[in-house]
């Protein structure tokens, strides 16, 4: 049985994840070798990151606009509507998430262009080598 809580090993999943997969996972073209080496030709990585960019700024947008708390409005027990006001912690939460969405943007196009250089590499090692004139 396995010491780790299931909600530590989901928070380390996510982080893991989260911060922009495109920067460790995408490798670019060598331009030693032929054919860029060993790079990355798929597209996944700056896919999971533009969506997670989306996700974040659909997230924070949402956050960062949410009203503060009306204390006229209706009583929802004893100590009143506004007693556990946590409008500031969402605010910042909004933030936080934007500015997610600002690097999972960024990791994902860095990913991009380093997929498309690593299949302009594939795709020029296709090209047979000409020899220059003497």
């Amino acid at each position: 049985m396995s010491r780790h809580s299931p909600v530590a090993v989901l928070l380390c999943s996510v982080l893991l994840v989260l911060p922009g997969c495109s920067f460790w996972a995408v490798r670019g073209p060598d331009l030693r070798v032929r054919g860029g080496g060993d790079c990355t030709t798929s597209v996944a990585a700056p896919v999971v990151d533009g969506i997670f960019a989306v996700g974040a700024i659909a997230g924070g947008a949402y956050a960062v606009n949410t009203p503060p708390c009306d204390p006229r409005g209706p009583s929802s027990g004893f100590f009143g509507p506004c007693f556990f006001d946590m409008t500031p912690a969402v605010h910042g939460a909004g933030r936080f998430l934007i500015g997610l969405a600002v690097l999972e943007a960024v990791a994902s196009t860095y990913g991009g262009f380093k997929v498309a250089a690593c299949h302009e590499a594939k795709a020029e090692a296709q090209l047979p080598l000409t020899r220059g004139k003497p």
